[in-house]
């Protein structure tokens, strides 16, 4: 029997399992010989099967399968669910997952070479950095990525990104550009070009300590001492660069500089790629006009600069500006996305425009609710003021207190036909006759429509007073005087005597804005 292994993708797996048989890329099958114990020291065997993978994002992208065929077997990219043997994952947090969702069945071993997500992650980390420095440089149309290598090595970026995989910071004897691109501002330097010489300082104390300094070693250095006396001036680069120059004090800071990198000039690398840093660290976009005025201020200083920032943002923060930058055939053309973005814009502005148009039709219901609710209170009220002891005012009918001109034509209670003590219970306030009742074959008292008459109490008084207390109504009579709330008022004459009928009108007219009633004897 003949042993093999070939990494295949989890969904491929999927697949395979449900239909029984799987072809392979005969490219990505790696035979053996060694027993599967002895797998993790075959390192030959380890980079065979790793040396064309596709990147991917967790290690749950990828399974290793182990099968077998007969020794006479012409083909073994066609595998068979029989001819199965092991199935490992990439590291134990995928065996996890897989043990968790694939079928309870299925058996899966430990990982062959636990240490293989580290080790392809970095390879990836490594090769999406190159490939940003490639984008950057046919972005933005630069030349001399050759002697930049040579600067700034291959193997010094591989060591570096393994580091920033392992979240090693720098420290020891490396190089000063792996300062220069490992380091992270914590302090409250200016936003402004200064800032960046500052940073420089830094980035170089770093450097001669071999280690990560804090804030207050680098402040009290005499090259910052200077630049902080150049704080507000609102001097650019070559500005602050100049005045260093001709400042003695400042002079030894440069020349060891220069010693540590002499081919090239060190503070303008650093002020350019720390600005591009700032620049994008949200989002990479091409801006023609800057690129080229960067290109004519700092040629060579520039290109080295664009070259660490391509390490820095790679390919996955590149991509797609390079993309838009190329004639690539599965792209629309310029004016398809012209077109393509005028109405997105439009959409955006009719969805904006109709936005509104709903927050103002919900702004104009909540007024009328408002409003709504409001009148329910003043409703509520007025029915309150329209009782028997609410304030007077003026009423289409018999509402319930003193009225000021015509009365409704309605029928009055039951009257008291041959009641001897009958006092009306509406007496004409303002009007010198008055028009007597006439009797109906019902017995019931109608008034002539042209009496304008008001009445005292509302329809419940009147009948309370017809019904219980008309028969006892005679002068002298006292009234009680009521508040708004319908309670009896304790002020002084809040009570009168009323000796007869003339008397009785005479008050009323007085007094037309209070509520009287009469009080039961």
């Amino acid at each position: 029997m003949r042993n093999y292994l070939a990494l295949v993708r989890r969904a491929d797996f999927i697949d395979f399992f449900k239909f029984g048989f799987f072809y392979l890329n005969s490219e990505k099958v790696v035979e053996f010989e060694c027993p599967i114990s002895e797998l993790p020291k075959r390192d030959d065997i380890y980079d065979a099967l790793f040396a064309r993978i596709n990147s991917f994002e967790s290690s749950f992208a990828y399974l290793i399968i182990n099968f077998t065929k007969a020794n006479d077997a012409d083909d073994a990219s066609v595998v068979t669910i029989t001819e199965m043997k092991h199935i490992f994952p990439l590291d134990l947090e995928a065996k996890r997952e897989y043990e968790s969702s694939f079928d309870e069945h299925i058996k899966i071993d430990n990982p062959i070479w636990p240490d293989a997500i580290s080790l392809i992650k970095k390879k990836q980390l490594y090769q999406s950095s190159m490939q940003g420095v490639r984008n950057i440089f046919n972005i933005f149309k630069l030349e001399g990525i050759k002697k930049c290598k040579e600067l700034i090595s291959e193997d010094m970026v591989e060591d570096m990104l393994s580091n920033v995989y392992d979240d090693i910071r720098p420290s020891g004897d490396v190089s000063l550009w792996v300062y220069l691109m490992r380091y992270e501002r914590h302090s409250f330097y200016p936003k402004e070009s200064l800032g960046y010489f500052m940073d420089i300082v830094h980035i170089i104390v770093n450097f001669m300590s071999k280690s990560e300094v804090e804030d207050y070693i680098v402040e009290s250095t005499d090259i910052y001492k200077i630049l902080a006396t150049y704080e507000g001036q609102g001097y650019k680069s070559n500005d602050i660069l100049h005045l260093l120059k001709r400042n003695e004090k400042a002079s030894g800071f440069l020349t060891k500089i220069a010693s540590f990198v002499p081919d090239v000039d060190f503070i303008l690398i650093a002020v350019n790629y720390l600005k591009l840093r700032d620049i994008y660290k949200d989002e990479f976009t091409y801006d023609e006009n800057f690129v080229s005025s960067c290109k004519a201020s700092f040629g060579e200083s520039f290109t080295i600069a664009s070259y660490m920032i391509g390490i820095a943002l790679g390919h996955d923060k590149t991509y797609a500006c390079f993309y838009e930058s190329l004639p690539l055939a599965i792209y629309k053309s310029k004016e398809e996305m012209a077109a393509i973005l005028l109405r997105k814009q439009e959409e955006r502005k009719r969805a904006k425009l109709e936005m509104e148009r709903i927050e103002r039709e919900r702004e104009r219901e909540r007024e009328f609710e408002a409003k709504r609710r409001k009148g329910v209170k003043k409703k509520g009220k007025k029915d309150r003021e329209y009782s028997p002891f609410a304030q007077s005012g003026y009423s289409l009918g018999r509402g319930g207190y003193p009225t000021w001109g015509r009365q409704s034509e309605e029928s009055f209670p039951p009257c008291q036909e041959d009641d001897p003590d009958y006092i009306p219970s509406t007496m004409d306030r303002g009007y010198e006759h008055e028009t007597p009742r006439t009797k109906t074959n019902k017995c019931v008292s109608q008034v002539d429509t042209s009496n304008r008459t008001g009445n005292l109490f509302g329809n419940e008084e009147i009948q309370e007073i017809d019904i219980q207390t008309r028969k006892l109504i005679s002068f002298p009579l006292t009234l009680q005087k009521y508040t708004k709330h319908g309670k009896p008022s304790k002020a002084k004459n809040s009570k009168v005597v009323i000796h007869n009928k003339e008397e009785y009108q005479n008050f009323f007219k007085s007094h037309p804005e209070k509520l009287w009633k009469h009080q039961k004897q």
